[in-house]
């Protein structure tokens, strides 16, 4: 029996391929006159890479904001940049966004394979189509950097693109740590946890087990954690959970002791599994972990018997809202 239908493993393999080609894509594009914020409209699978966004300009004055919602945030104006972000182009809310944006003045850049969201917007980032959106994280991620770095809002070094492009090329490191992973995964529910500045990484691990291999999982930060959540640990059960740290060498001092305190407090009641992130540059260390997280939830999916592609539901879904 064949389980990967649509052949993701594929989609996988080439995905340091897409990120070499998404660099490309924003080449010549710019924002003219005065930015002083960003906002990113999208959902799923095109939201996340709005908050890596975030995560990457949180050491710059450029602040940057995710919405997922049917509107952008009051304080949009002409000053504001809108990424509107739908890779099939046909997402509501995001075109409600894009309304939305226009009405208050904001400059708008679309990114997008296509659909109804090509036809509104005056300067659009078109991607390539034929893959699953959470399928497509470098095309929905880098053409976004590139133009504000076109732009002269944000740095990029080419020796980070190089780095992260040289981990993503390991891929026979990074297919058998996933698939020891999804091994002791399997049978219980992964908690995953991170420092706050990784944390669309741990969602992206999360969302992609949801939705690859159709099993649920959940994630949250350090140290907001420790406030309440750790509490919780008292009532599981090592046959049920699963707790991964997501662990950063470059994390604050005070997060790398509290996951270590953590550490000790979760292994009374459930196993814990670290994976220490590779890289010296932020680029590198979010795309070669989110990669990681990726292989995770595809042999997760085949263990589990679940053809990793297809979203029956969300898609029976989208049919009953019309």
């Amino acid at each position: 029996m064949v389980v990967d239908k649509s052949n993701m493993l594929e989609v996988l393999e080439n995905f340091p391929k897409q990120c070499r080609d998404a660099l490309a894509l924003p080449k010549g594009i710019t924002v003219k006159g005065e930015v002083t914020s960003v906002v990113v409209c999208g959902m799923g699978g095109s939201a996340i890479g709005g908050d890596l966004l975030k995560a990457y300009c949180s050491s710059t004055k450029l602040p940057v904001i995710v919405t997922r919602d049917y509107k952008v945030p009051e304080f949009a104006d002409q000053y504001t940049l809108v990424f509107t972000v739908s890779y099939s182009g046909n997402t509501e809310e995001t075109i409600s966004s894009f309304h939305d944006a226009k009405k208050k003045g904001a400059q708008i850049i679309a990114l997008t394979s296509g659909g109804e969201l090509s036809k509104l917007a005056d300067k659009v980032i078109t991607i390539p189509k034929g893959l699953q959106p959470r399928a497509a994280g470098g095309f929905l991620f880098f053409p976004m950097l590139g133009v504000l770095y076109n732009s002269n809002l944000i740095n990029v070094k080419n020796s980070d693109l190089n780095e992260m492009i040289q981990l993503l090329n390991q891929k026979e490191e990074v297919m058998n740590k996933g698939e020891e992973l999804a091994r002791k995964i399997e049978g219980k529910v992964p908690l995953i946890y991170s420092s706050e500045l990784l944390k669309p990484v741990a969602f992206k691990w999360q969302t992609q087990i949801n939705e690859n291999a159709k099993y649920p999982a959940y994630h949250a930060a350090f140290s907001e954690m420790n406030h309440n959540e750790i509490l919780s640990f008292r009532a599981m059960d090592r046959s049920r959970f699963l707790a991964i740290l997501l662990r950063d060498k470059d994390d604050h001092p005070k997060i790398i002791k509290r996951m270590d305190i953590c550490k000790q407090i979760m292994e009374r009641n459930i196993d814990v599994e670290e994976v220490n992130i590779k890289g010296n540059s932020l680029l590198a260390k979010m795309f070669y972990t989110i990669h990681l997280g990726d292989y995770t939830s595809y042999y997760l999916a085949l263990r589990e018997r679940v053809d990793p592609t297809p979203v029956e539901v969300i898609e029976w879904m989208k049919k009953q809202l019309g």
